[in-house]
């Protein structure tokens, strides 16, 4: 091949190469690199609707207290037991004679509870220091007799208080109790050896309940049975 020849094919590819560049730049831009494509630049318009603003004044940042009424103490009569509720009402504003006998009930359920499974733990919970050792003592007693007295308790109802006081800060509160118990008797192997299981035994008890109204211990504690 002559010289001729050569330089004419390199002119020839030359300006079949500017060509193809011209026809490159005038489709993709004079932008290199990792540039992005003006697209991209577009501002994007969001239509977002304003929110809706609830303003909380001072007042219902506050927490409300419903008025419920006390409606076991709409029932009550005595002047007496009316007038020292309202004095414990008054050291405490949570205080509700509703509210305290179904306490007294559960805890006189629990108390039945324990005693029957000899748990000492929950009693010392429930009562005052001398009263617990009395019902401890009787749980010690019946672990060491040949026979042990049984007793269950079927229902049981906080019917009323009939004693209230309040000297100080010591709030008494005496609660009337009606249940229905049965009453056996088993020996160490576990077999009835007294009483009936089939017969109920309707029973009345008074229990004192005790509490120090200004203290953050919102438990009340027997007293006496």
């Amino acid at each position: 091949m002559s010289d001729g020849t050569s330089y004419a094919d390199i002119i020839i590819l030359a300006l079949i190469a500017g060509f193809i560049l011209l026809r490159l730049r005038s489709v993709l831009g004079d932008k290199v690199g990792n540039d992005k494509p003006s697209y991209f630049n577009k501002p994007v318009v969001i239509d977002v609707k304003p929110e809706q603003v609830v303003t909380l004044d001072e007042k219902s940042l506050k927490p409300r207290l419903r008025d419920e009424p006390d409606q076991y103490m709409l029932s009550v009569s005595d002047s007496s037991i009316i007038d020292a509720v309202a004095a414990i009402k008054a050291k405490d504003a949570s205080f509700t004679a509703t509210h305290f006998l179904n306490g007294a009930k559960g805890a006189f359920e629990m108390v039945f509870d324990a005693f029957s499974k000899g748990d000492k733990a929950t009693l010392k919970m429930l009562m005052s220091d001398s009263l617990y050792q009395e019902f401890a003592s009787a749980i010690t007693d019946h672990e060491a007799q040949e026979e042990r007295a049984e007793t269950t308790l079927v229902s049981v109802q906080a019917k009323e208080i009939t004693q209230a006081s309040l000297t100080g800060s010591t709030a008494r509160l005496t609660v009337h109790f009606t249940s229905e118990q049965v009453r056996i008797s088993r020996s160490k192997a576990g077999e009835i050896v007294g009483g009936d299981a089939s017969h109920i035994h309707p029973t009345e008890d008074h229990w004192v309940f005790e509490r120090e109204i200004t203290s953050k211990n919102p438990n009340w504690k027997i007293i006496e049975t």
